[in-house]
């Protein structure tokens, strides 16, 4: 039975401010907690109802809490609407940006503030193997719960770094691609190993700055009168004909 403080706890984790003084988030459902599980991430604790501990027996053998609630309150402690199995409480991580394996190319965040866009993004990448996601500080929280339930999982196997993206980009040495609406067109274009591609926000596309920064930009040939396509999904365009072509 879950506590009344254990409750406040766990409900506090929905906003940032707290996710950060307590240096944890939430992962909610069953596809993303089973995800979690096989990660490296210290998870510690999980709440989840009797019938999910009795499928999914060898979570109590594991080092961390395993509470047992009812449907009923499981769904009132995350941010579903029903989630009538299971939720973990997860210690952040901390990425840094200078120990990161970069030789792979890199998809660069320009202030994308959609959670749910971050969460497909991360979701798309992983699908293609990309293993990292450099993010400017403005873009959304990694940890928000939306992003994490966009990813299906995938949050557990791509680091996200945050960190001042103009300096970021100065002081690589390695091509640098921004997508745009006037760029040379993709399928057209052969890309050097580990190049960076910056996509920028959804509503104001590349910042000034970091369009200053690029080598050149590249965009994606559209055939109907759609005025733009979705960042998540122009990122998914990209990462398949990086990895086809």
């Amino acid at each position: 039975m879950i506590s009344r403080k254990q409750s406040k706890f766990i409900k506090s984790l929905k906003i940032k401010k707290y996710r950060d003084i307590e240096n944890a988030f939430l992962v909610e459902g069953k596809k993303n907690v089973l995800e979690l599980i096989k990660s490296d991430f210290e998870i510690k604790s999980i709440v989840c109802t009797q019938l999910f501990s009795e499928l999914n027996p060898f979570v109590l053998n594991k080092n961390f809490d395993v509470i047992v609630s009812s449907e009923q309150d499981l769904s009132q402690l995350g941010t579903f609407k029903v989630n009538n199995e299971c939720l973990a409480v997860v210690k952040k991580k901390d990425y840094n940006i200078a120990h990161a394996d970069l030789n792979d190319f890199t998809f660069v965040l320009d202030d994308i503030s959609d959670p749910g866009n971050l969460g497909t993004i991360i979701r798309t990448m992983d699908w293609f193997g990309f293993k990292n996601l450099v993010c400017s500080e403005h873009t959304a929280d990694f940890y928000n719960p939306k992003v994490i339930n966009a990813t299906m999982g995938s949050f557990s196997r791509v680091k996200v770094y945050y960190t001042d993206i103009i300096q970021f980009i100065k002081q690589s040495k390695k091509p640098v691609f921004g997508a745009d609406m006037g760029g040379a067109e993709l399928v057209q274009t052969r890309f050097p190993k580990s190049s960076i591609f910056v996509m920028g926000s959804e509503s104001n596309g590349l910042s000034p700055k970091v369009r200053s920064l690029l080598t050149s930009t590249v965009s994606i040939r559209g055939f109907g009168k759609a005025e733009s396509l979705n960042v998540g999904i122009a990122t998914g365009i990209i990462c398949h004909h990086l990895r086809n072509y």
